[in-house]
């Protein structure tokens, strides 16, 4: 770990750059006892020598590393079991991460929110919507902590109770922009925040387009829910795609500025428009009954175990279901089914139909959809 502290202080090494260490020395730990002759010899870039050289010669790791902890950040370094196997796919990735928080978040599916700071209220509503019913669902929400539509997608998921990570462009240490104090502490109490720049690092420009790669590349997918064109939200959609992972967009009205960059990605083929949560699950292969029958598993286990499960389910599993409730979701299908093909199915009259259905909505399994169609979820 304190050769990895090394490199992240020298800034801007890669995996490739660690390959290319280990190869020559032999184990990345010989950088510890390396002196500035043999250095020299190293095959690296000019400008990565240069800051590894000072760094060398500046720093302490072992005390350094000392102190963090007294400070309780969690480091997660490359290679390590705890490093997010998601982040690890990417070229660029960070060889140390700096957390404050529970960073066994880091092992969670993510799905990144990201958009625009000014915003509309429709967005932010939006966006802590998402954030809500993601984290509802056991998916972690990744965002930049930023004001306006990230700081609404976090806020969502806390109120949850559900993952979150806030992934920034500075020190995990300081709190940017300020007026997010108290979303900070939260996230620190009850998420993550995340860093891969060391502990006092302050804001810079250049730092936000470095940290959007670390945003989508925890996540599966992005969602873009309100960006005008040159949004820095449009930065983490495209970096998203250069990583082989989905892209989402929330369309709105084309006289709205707020939403120009996500009619562009949509209209351009870079994003999947959707108009909620289950249009983002549904290209995954995933519904709402599937996640909440995952997050039972390990309550059911832990019941059996004759132990206390780690956590609630936010809904009803389908075995749960009253039999006629049971049959009722059965005959629906995922794109959906017409009301008297379930009374014609099941011999059942319209008014029973219409209860079974009513009951099987408030417990979240299925919606309705316009002309008497319903949809399991």
């Amino acid at each position: 770990m304190q050769a990895l502290y090394l490199l992240a202080l020298a800034r801007n090494f890669t995996p490739a750059h660690h390959d290319l260490l280990v190869s020559q020395l032999g184990s990345l730990e010989a950088l510890l006892t390396l002196d500035e002759q043999a250095l020299k010899k190293i095959q690296l870039p000019d400008g990565h020598r240069r800051r590894l050289r000072d760094v060398l010669r500046d720093c302490d790791p072992a005390s350094e590393l000392a102190t963090l902890t007294d400070q309780d950040v969690h480091l997660v370094g490359w290679g390590s079991a705890s490093y997010p196997a998601l982040l690890a796919t990417i070229a660029d990735a960070p060889l140390l991460l700096f957390g404050k928080g529970d960073v066994s978040l880091l092992q969670h599916d993510g799905i990144a929110i990201v958009g625009s700071r000014k915003c509309s209220e429709r967005g932010r509503e939006l966006a802590q919507q998402f954030g809500r019913e993601l984290a509802e669902l056991g998916l972690a929400v990744v965002s930049g902590m930023a004001l306006g539509i990230d700081g609404a997608a976090h806020e969502g998921a806390l109120s949850a109770g559900g993952a979150t990570i806030a992934v920034l462009g500075c020190g995990v240490d300081v709190v940017y922009p300020p007026r997010h104090q108290q979303l900070y502490e939260q996230l620190c109490a009850q998420g993550l925040v995340l860093s891969e720049y060391p502990q006092g690092t302050e804001p810079r420009k250049e730092h936000f387009p470095q940290r959007n790669r670390i945003i989508s590349g925890l996540s599966k997918g992005t969602v873009v829910v309100e960006a005008p064109l040159g949004s820095g939200a449009l930065i983490t959609a495209h970096l998203a795609l250069e990583q082989g992972r989905e892209v989402f967009a929330v369309p709105g009205p084309v006289a709205s500025h707020f939403v120009k960059g996500c009619n562009y990605l949509i209209k351009n083929g870079q994003a999947k428009l959707i108009e909620g949560v289950d249009d983002i699950l549904a290209e995954f292969g995933e519904n709402r009954a599937s996640l909440r029958r995952t997050r039972l598993a390990p309550a059911s286990a832990a019941a059996a175990a004759g132990t206390k499960p780690a956590a609630a389910s936010t809904g009803p599993a389908p075995d749960a279901l009253a039999p006629e409730e049971q049959r009722v979701l059965e005959v629906l299908s995922y794109e959906g089914t017409h009301i008297n093909e379930v009374v014609h199915k099941l011999g059942i009259t319209t008014a029973e139909c219409i209860a079974h259905l009513t009951m099987l909505q408030i417990k979240g399994l299925i919606t309705s959809a316009t002309g008497g169609y319903y949809a399991r979820l």
